[in-house]
């Protein structure tokens, strides 16, 4: 499936008003000065598992925000087929969609904020390849991939 590029804008226009807001709710549940569900009560996994695919530990909260919003993204399916190109783009954009709360939740926090966002400043993002923490570069390189096999760019 080949998506025309307004339709394109749409999308992408409405999944970053939609990380932004997602970002302000959980600024609001997990407070400004406490990031990755620090002060929540929800049980953690840490192990070489979580240390080797997410850099970090993972925390219920999270698992939790994720399959939620894994359902919302597959909400599509309610009107459109099942198909690999569809599931492609959907995972494409759901890839691309959490860097940008991630980086809202900074964009947004006054007392965090941007200034902090280089390593040694978020005890949740260990590895950094320059600038970015190695789980955008992951989320880049695979949702950059799957939209592209799915069709989503020409």
């Amino acid at each position: 499936m080949e998506i025309e590029e307004d339709k394109m804008l749409r999308i992408i226009s409405f999944l970053l008003v939609l990380a932004a807001l997602h970002a302000k709710l959980e600024l609001m549940i997990e407070g400004k000065r406490a990031g990755w569900a620090l002060r929540l009560p929800c049980w953690r996994i840490d192990n070489k598992f979580t240390q080797c695919f997410l850099g970090k530990e993972i925390t219920g909260y999270h698992v939790w925000m994720l399959v939620m919003y894994a359902f919302i993204f597959h909400s599509p399916y309610l009107f459109i087929p099942i198909t690999l190109s569809n599931e492609l783009l959907i995972l494409g954009f759901f890839c691309w969609y959490w860097i940008a709360e991630d980086w809202f939740w900074f964009l947004e926090n006054n007392v965090f904020g941007l200034k902090n966002f280089r390593p040694g400043r978020i005890f949740w993002h260990k590895r950094w390849i320059w600038f970015l923490p190695v789980s955008y570069i992951w989320g880049m390189v695979a949702g950059t991939i799957f939209l592209l096999i799915g069709g989503g760019l020409k």
